[in-house]
């Protein structure tokens, strides 16, 4: 409840930003549609996040290291996580049966506070949780880990912006405005680009980083892909629709 709060705080700071630069960083059906998707996100999330938590848990009892019991393990267990993070969110964009859950995100027209959470309702399906089940295997409990979730989900929310500039130094070693502007952009040279959740120090080791450029980027969503006409069921399940045969043509990123 706590993070929910947070988010509908800056939901509101950001639209009053909005209204003082005379942006239009908020439209109404977009809007709606990361509302739709978010409440149904939420709901799934409770699942995900416990599966999640028992899949840390079971790796562990079963580590193979004690990573955790290290002095330096709160910040470890951070920049560790977040290279799972990495890997899982790359195998999202390859992999079609977890692009088929990851596909919602990408739908949102505008990048703000409330496309973070314009989410999809199938991470339980698509096996996401067992992402973080080696953080266990490496000695890292789940009240270890939980930490570094609250941290991604409030990180996540403040790097999806249209309007917050450059941030000089800090642009080296974390995901800023900046970089997840790229991951978002519909421009084919940044497509694929700009995994990282918290520390872009892993696009850069693994050569998946790309720069902005010296203009802002303000063009969003999926090519050839009208969210405006769908609604959030229709984007939730649209992939595993195509995937079953339903429809004929996935929606898809385009090719770089």
């Amino acid at each position: 409840m706590l993070l929910i709060g947070l988010v509908l705080a800056a939901v509101a700071v950001e639209a009053l930003i909005a209204w003082r630069l005379r942006r239009g960083l908020y439209e109404w059906r977009d809007s709606e549609l990361s509302l739709g998707l978010a409440a149904g996100w939420a709901i799934g999330g409770v699942a995900t996040g416990l599966l999640a938590t028992l899949a840390i848990g079971f790796g562990y009892r079963h580590r193979i290291l004690d990573l955790g019991t290290f002095v330096a393990a709160p910040i470890l267990v951070v920049v560790l996580a977040d290279l799972f993070y990495y890997a899982w969110h790359r195998l999202s964009h390859r992999w079609r049966w977890l692009w088929a859950s990851h596909f919602p995100h990408h739908t949102a027209k505008r990048l703000n506070v409330l496309a973070s959470v314009r989410q999809g309702w199938t991470d339980v399906i698509s096996g996401t949780w067992l992402s973080w089940i080696g953080l266990g295997f490496l000695g890292f409990s789940p009240i270890q880990t939980a930490p570094y979730f609250g941290l991604l989900f409030v990180w996540q929310a403040a790097v999806h912006n249209e309007w917050a500039p450059k941030l000089g130094p800090l642009e080296w070693l974390f995901v800023t405005p900046s970089h997840h502007r790229v991951h978002h952009s519909l421009d084919k040279a940044h497509v694929d680009r700009n995994f990282g959740g918290v520390l872009i120090i892993w696009d850069r080791l693994f050569g998946t980083f790309s720069r902005e450029g010296p203009s802002v980027i303000h063009d969003f969503g999926m090519a050839g892909f009208n969210s405006d006409a769908s609604n959030p069921v229709d984007i939730a399940t649209r992939e595993w629709r195509s995937m079953l045969g339903a429809r004929r043509t996935p929606a898809k990123r385009p090719a770089p």
